[in-house]
């Protein structure tokens, strides 16, 4: 692997919802959705994985966090939501090889948009 194929990106984005959320809930949908990447990048050439990185704020004194080092494991979570809410700030973070830049953004956007529905849903 050249050096050049390494593809570092950080996303923050701040999602709201009309209605409250229940956290079991919504961790069911965000784990969901990182598996959705994982494998997305798996089948597009993902040669390392550096990590994926979700972490989710809804005031600054709560969190979750949900990780993956290793391409072929499952997301591990880590932290404690309050039991509802209604606004949640993500932090994606993507450390990986192989697969485009452009690709990438795509992909997130793509995730994003579908958090974003989610909460726009329930």
């Amino acid at each position: 692997m050249a050096a050049n194929d390494l593809i570092s990106l950080t996303r923050k984005v701040v999602i709201t919802s009309a209605k409250t959320i229940a956290k079991e809930d919504f961790i069911k949908k965000i784990i969901e959705i990182t598996e959705s990447m994982l494998l997305y990048l798996k089948n597009n050439g993902c040669e390392k994985l550096g990590h994926l990185k979700l972490i989710f704020t809804t005031n600054g004194e709560d969190y979750l966090q949900i990780s993956v080092a290793d391409i072929a494991k499952k997301p591990a979570i880590k932290g404690m939501l309050n039991k509802t809410f209604v606004k949640i700030k993500l932090t994606l973070n993507i450390i990986e090889f192989g697969v485009s830049k452009e690709d990438i953004v795509n992909k997130i956007d793509e995730e994003m948009k579908n958090i974003q529905d989610y909460f726009n849903s329930v």
